[in-house]
């Protein structure tokens, strides 16, 4: 078993004497990759003082990961390397555009250090809108040069956060697949955040996969347990089969809040895994924990 996490927000937590890996936030009893996210939020801020923020976040990352011994999966084949030799290692991505732009000098730094992965909204910014905003815009002109060049630099565009019309405006703009590092369904849960099947379907039709989120707003409207989290993975494998959902916990971007039943105390990963391998049979959590992205990374990396 390997567990491979798309999404947490661990990079913003670092300072003083806490460091990128924490008790709960990688798996303890199995080798891993982890996503590590740079965000920035817009809130007010000119995009030129978001790029200082977001190229001091992958300084720390990696310091971190390099001080951690954590192996680098900047290529199909050093994916490959970890997983044969049972390495844990981290991958860079990006949240929210942080005030790039497509000819940001920065995207091609970011992709040196190993950034693959990159979500052009979190709140509506120069890219596009978001989930949360009512007007729905779509991709703004610079949006529509960001996908663009992100396909040429063959870094993977992160749908999550996305508005529904952004998310599809994307999906139409780009023939390559793409991932929902951190979303659910909204079917299940009827958050804006969450995704409708029709946007499930296309995203896993091009290969693309969707990484089960643990933030308890997006698992149910009330009160989340473990439940919910077995009730998103029960639609996903009736509604899309086995091969498209993962992992994207989202852990340390929750407030410290998730389904009852999952806590801080120990490794987050390790209790999902657990509570999975109650419920369904080894060769299916086997396919969630890190199969299903594993092989959208080597194919797309």
């Amino acid at each position: 078993m390997h567990v491979i996490d798309m999404h947490c927000d661990s990079l913003l937590t670092v300072c003083g004497e806490r460091g990128l890996i924490s008790t709960y936030n990688v798996s303890k009893k199995h080798p891993f990759l982890q996503f590590f996210a740079a965000f920035v939020p817009k809130e007010g801020r000119p995009p030129d003082i978001r790029r200082r923020e977001l190229m001091h976040l992958a300084e720390i990352y990696v310091s971190e990961t390099a001080r951690l011994g954590l192996s680098p999966a900047r290529d199909a084949k050093e994916l490959s390397r970890a997983l044969e030799n049972g390495f844990s290692g981290a991958m860079l991505t990006v949240e929210g555009g942080g005030g790039l732009f497509a000819d940001s000098t920065e995207l091609d730094t970011l992709a040196a250090l190993g950034m693959r992965v990159m979500g052009l909204v979190w709140d509506t910014n120069e890219l596009g809108a978001s989930a949360w905003d009512k007007s729905d815009t779509g991709l703004t002109s610079e949006g529509y040069l960001m996908v663009e060049r992100l396909s040429e630099l063959g870094i993977i565009i992160d749908v999550s956060h996305m508005s529904d019309k952004t998310l599809y405006d994307t999906l139409d703009a780009t023939s390559y697949p793409v991932v929902a590092t951190h979303s659910n369904f909204r079917d299940v849960a009827t958050s804006r955040r969450n995704l409708t099947l029709d946007m499930a379907k296309r995203i896993a039709s091009r290969g693309g996969v969707v990484g089960l989120n643990l933030y308890p707003s997006f698992l149910s409207d009330g009160e989340a347990d473990l439940s919910d989290v077995l009730r998103h993975v029960d639609y996903a494998l009736n509604k899309l089969g086995e091969d498209t959902l993962a992992f994207g916990f989202d852990i340390d971007g929750t407030d410290g809040k998730y389904p009852a039943g999952i806590d801080e105390s120990g490794s987050i990963h390790d209790r999902v895994v657990e509570l999975l391998l109650t419920h369904y049979p080894e060769r299916i959590v086997e396919k969630l924990a890190w199969r299903n992205a594993a092989e959208f990374l080597s194919a797309n990396l």
